[in-house]
């Protein structure tokens, strides 16, 4: 079990951290967690546990960032609205707190002996490819803003939640009969030829009159529009603008660093290397530890580990699973490092709940408080924070008071020692800088700016910049110009009426080749060159997809009959395709193709178990769905 934990525990750093707490605490800073405003409605609740808009807004904030880390950037951000994420969002969490309830109700959790253990041998921790440090540990933490506390929770919580899906998904299997079909269907291959119909050509040969134009123009007006878009004045708070102007006296940095100093405390690390044999059944894992003691020392330790040691993981380093300052392995492990008195020290095997351990001392060091000038840039960079989030909160407070009634933002601006900033017109799908924030793109095009002309509230766009902003100009949708048009309507007619000549025309071929007609013969005339493909897996990458696809949903010809279908290409050509040949393969059951087919259809089948044993839940569930701006609520049971 802690194999299959640990390789579903190789992402759990990015999982845990990058998605879940960077969208917390970009969002809502580290009291979202621990506090919840009075005033805070719930949305719903899941078997009378509730969820908050925060909760929401959170989740909805992961998703965005993992689409658009998907999509590589590339993405329309109308379609990563928060309207458009709010109900996957919401739909995310109901699952989440319902498979929660369900673990917490089997009692499943993971003890704090598996956490630590799964924490140490987390590369993400393992500084320039060494040993677990606990300091570069909590330093990777606390650049997230988290402390180790906080990240337990959440790597504890969702160890429960693989075991629970581990579990159902386990009870899945599949006969060898499916898995026979599947591994012929997968190794199967297709030859076919086919004849490609270039759309180009019949588009070279419409030429629309102006009439047709005109007509189209009409028939087809909302088409022609200009776009929406609107231009914007802001004002923009910036907490990192704040930090660079703040100015710090020689001696507050050397303050700060006295009360550091005064209040350090020195230890002894220690780096520690393991042999580990895991408990057996029999209790020959006592035989083999007693052999293993006679024969090591200071300089085979680490051939040893990586020979006999049962993590797996360690052993790949000598055995070597970083330092400690007495708290990071379970207390018999910490107990027996500490007795060891100078590096290359070997203990006596240990047991503890993982089994038996010979430990090693590697290395023994003493903390030293760093001097004032390995400090200062540190503590200088501390004190600037500080100071620029009381001095951030502070004029936000005052942005947002002055902004409020003021009939423009010069004035503010003015007050606030600000600069009005501008953007040039921009349209519903976003512009450049600030233009492309969706929340700026919301409030800019929102009723209640346009029409009233007044300032926005402050838009916090992060934890550390907020915006307040009024529509400058406002450009409505309105008919273009059919000169303006013109060009565009041609080609739209040559393409539509191109579609049509095309798509016609492969569906006669097909019928000719269906009466026995050969495609050979009808390229010949048409002047087109005959393609032969043989023997293609389903997963060639060099034939056409469309192509590809359509040769393995024809069935294969029986007596003398001819299988043959038009497709219409990405790009608007049509192919007449017939079906030559399926090749079936003899199947290898000791092959990796064929262990790869049955590895993937016990995935398969599990998530399908697993995703039916969530549908269980919410049937079984109490969810209440408030509705917005309504006393009433839907409740599903």
């Amino acid at each position: 079990m802690l194999e299959l934990i640990r390789e579903k525990m190789k992402g759990v750093f990015a999982t845990v951290i990058v998605g879940f707490f960077c969208a917390v605490f970009a969002l809502w800073g580290v009291e979202s967690l621990f506090e919840r405003s009075g005033q805070a409605q719930p949305v719903a609740t899941v078997n009378g546990e509730e969820i908050t808009e925060p909760e929401i807004a959170q989740t909805t904030k992961v998703m965005r960032q993992r689409y658009i880390q998907m999509l590589g950037g590339k993405v329309d951000p109308a379609f990563l609205n928060d309207q458009m994420l709010r109900e996957p969002a919401l739909d995310s969490i109901i699952s989440r707190k319902l498979l929660q309830g369900q673990a917490d109700s089997m009692n499943m959790t993971v003890g704090p002996e598996t956490l630590d253990r799964e924490i140490v041998q987390d590369p993400t921790f393992r500084e320039d490819g060494k040993g677990f440090s606990v300091d570069y540990y909590k330093e990777k933490l606390r650049s997230f803003g988290i402390t180790p506390t906080m990240y337990r929770v959440q790597l504890q919580e969702q160890m429960a939640l693989d075991q629970l899906q581990q579990g159902i998904a386990g009870t899945a299997f599949v006969t060898s009969a499916q898995v026979d079909s599947a591994a012929a269907l997968a190794g199967q291959t297709r030859s076919f030829d086919y004849i490609q119909l270039p759309v180009q050509n019949v588009m070279d040969g419409i030429n629309p009159d102006d009439q047709a134009i005109e007509q189209y123009y009409k028939d087809h007006s909302n088409e022609f529009m200009t776009e929406e878009k609107v231009s914007i004045e802001y004002l923009d708070l910036n907490k990192n603008d704040l930090q660079k102007s703040i100015q710090l006296e020689e001696q507050d940095i050397r303050a700060s660093y006295d009360q550091e100093a005064a209040s350090f405390k020195p230890s002894t690390e220690r780096r520690a290397a393991h042999i580990l044999i895991e408990t057996r059944p029999d209790g020959s894992e006592k035989t083999q530890i007693e052999k293993i003691r006679m024969q090591v020392n200071k300089d085979n330790f680490a051939s040893l580990a990586k020979q006999y040691s049962n993590d797996k993981e360690s052993a790949g380093q000598g055995g070597d699973v970083g330092f400690t300052k007495g708290e990071t392995f379970v207390p018999e492990f910490e107990a027996a490092l500490a007795s060891l008195a100078a590096p290359g020290d070997i203990s006596e095997p240990v047991k503890t709940e993982f089994g038996y351990h010979i430990i090693q001392l590697l290395e023994k060091r003493d903390t030293a408080f760093p001097s004032y000038e390995e400090r200062k840039a540190d503590i200088e960079k501390q004190l600037k924070q500080a100071k620029a989030s009381a001095i951030y909160a502070e004029k936000l407070d005052q942005l947002a008071e002055s902004t409020y009634s003021a009939g423009d933002l010069a004035g503010p601006a003015s007050e606030l020692g600000m600069s009005v900033q501008k953007t040039t017109a921009f349209g519903r799908r976003g512009g450049a800088g600030i233009a492309g924030q969706q929340k700026v793109i919301d409030a800019a095009f929102s009723s209640d700016l346009i029409d009233s002309g007044k300032n926005s509230q402050a838009i916090e766009l992060s934890a550390d910049r907020a915006v307040v902003l009024r529509v400058n100009n406002h450009e409505i949708s309105r008919p273009r110009e059919l000169v303006d048009a013109k060009s565009e309507i041609v080609g739209k007619i040559k393409k539509e009426q191109a579609a049509t000549v095309i798509r016609d025309k492969a569906e006669a071929i097909k019928k000719k080749v269906q009466s026995g007609v050969a495609l050979k013969s009808i390229a010949d005339e048409e002047k087109l060159a005959l393609v032969s493909v043989k023997a293609k897996s389903r997963t060639a990458k060099d034939v056409d997809a469309e192509l590809l696809a359509t040769s393995f949903k024809l069935g294969m010809p029986a007596n003398n009959s001819i299988s043959v279908e038009s497709v219409l290409l990405a790009k608007g050509d049509y192919a007449i395709l017939q079906l030559a040949e399926v090749n079936d393969v003899q199947l290898d059951k000791s092959g990796e193709e064929y262990k790869a087919v049955q590895q993937k259809l016990d995935t398969s089948t599990g998530n399908v178990e697993f995703s039916l044993y969530e549908q269980q839940l919410r049937q079984s569930a109490k969810i209440v769905l408030q509705k917005n701006n309504a006393d009433s609520a839907e409740a599903k049971n």
